[in-house]
């Protein structure tokens, strides 16, 4: 011991301390107070306020206060301390039992590793641990699992035997109804999702040309992967819920990536020049077909217009004609009068007077009439 340094005090035999050679014992001092170190000269016999202290805390976890620890020996805490630590030991194991779930999560218990029941965002007791145990997952918590980072995941071959570079994510969640399966059913949860993921992509990309990888058909591609991977899944029993597969590049490899860029190209510049045309012809043929409709409209207005007024003209000729038959010479001057009636109203009339000579007929009756008078 470091107060052991005299071995005046220390029997050589056995190495171990004299009656009177303790490291707090009255014997083998030279100043006559005891070997205690906090004996000081003028204390009158007593140890220092830490040595009372010290003997305190003998008092109370000893039971008495004459028992002073020996050399070599551990500090007895008697049997109020035993009961103290026993009590102790108890609540820390029964608060093993204790689960505060927080919102968003749930907790799956198990007794001796046979699943029981789940608790929803809340506080729970269940038997303390090792009779009964749980685990917490972030239930409503997206999860993101990314394929295609390494050329061994992302180098696929497609249905028309060409190599695409394939990246994507996939987001799913814990299983909200039965967290335990994911616990339980599947070893390595995470990467299980990015090997299924990869393996369903795998199967879709090599049922799929490269065209419809690259361009039109990545829509369609995610859908299936989603459907396969969330069935697979569920096979497995792995208590995952798949929100979402998103491609996020899909592309030649690089060997060969500005020929097929140039491909791409030119089936853009193809597409654009068929959109093209195929917006002027739905600008052109309606017009066309519009003007058509017209000219014919017209026509058929100008038809029935001219063989209206040609029936008319029959019907008044025939009806001139029986009247013609029933008084020719009536009918003559009728006729006649009428046509002077025609032909004279649109010409000027002039009077031819002896005196005056040709004199301009003023019509005076036609000015107040023009005139409202």
């Amino acid at each position: 011991m470091p107060w052991n340094e005299n071995k005046g005090d220390v029997d050589v035999e056995d190495d171990t301390p004299k009656a009177n050679g303790g490291p707090w014992g009255s014997g083998g001092s030279s100043n006559g107070n005891g070997g205690s170190p906090w004996n000081r000269p003028g204390a009158g016999g007593k140890g220092s306020d830490l040595e009372d202290q010290v003997r305190k805390m003998q008092q109370r976890f000893g039971g008495g206060g004459g028992n002073r620890r020996g050399p070599g020996k551990g500090l007895n805490i008697g049997p109020g301390g035993l009961v103290l630590l026993a009590v102790a030991a108890v609540i820390s194991w029964l608060a093993t039992g204790i689960v505060v779930v927080d919102e968003g999560q749930r907790a799956a218990v198990f007794r001796f590793g046979q699943y029981q029941t789940n608790f929803t965002p809340g506080f729970h007791v269940h038997l303390p641990a090792p009779i009964e145990t749980h685990e917490i997952l972030p239930a409503e918590t997206q999860q993101e699992t990314t394929i295609g980072s390494t050329s061994a995941e992302s180098l696929m071959l497609t249905g028309d035997e060409n190599i695409v570079d394939v990246q994507f994510r996939v987001f799913w969640f814990y299983d909200r109804e039965h967290p335990e399966n994911f616990i339980l059913n599947i070893d390595r949860g995470g990467p299980l999702v990015s090997d299924a993921a990869e393996s369903v992509m795998r199967e879709v990309v090599g049922k799929s040309a490269l065209n419809a990888v690259l361009t039109d058909g990545r829509v369609q591609i995610q859908a299936t992967v989603k459907e396969q991977l969330q069935a697979l899944l569920d096979d497995y029993r792995g208590g995952v819920q798949v929100e979402n597969v998103e491609i996020q590049d899909a592309r030649a490899p690089a060997p060969v990536r500005d020929a097929f860029i140039d491909v791409i190209n030119a089936g853009q510049d193809a597409e654009r020049a068929v959109q093209e045309a195929i917006r002027f012809n739905n600008d052109i043929v309606p017009r066309a077909r519009g003007e058509a409709q017209r000219i014919l409209q017209d026509a058929q207005a100008y038809r029935d217009q001219v063989v209206a007024d040609a029936t008319g003209q029959a019907d008044r000729f025939t009806q001139i004609l029986s009247e013609y038959r029933k008084a020719p010479r009536v009918t003559r001057e009728r006729m006649y009068l009428e046509t002077m009636e025609r032909v004279l109203g649109r010409s000027e009339i002039m009077i031819l007077d002896q005196d005056s000579g040709a004199v301009p007929y003023l019509p005076l009756e036609r000015l107040n009439t023009e005139n409202g008078r």
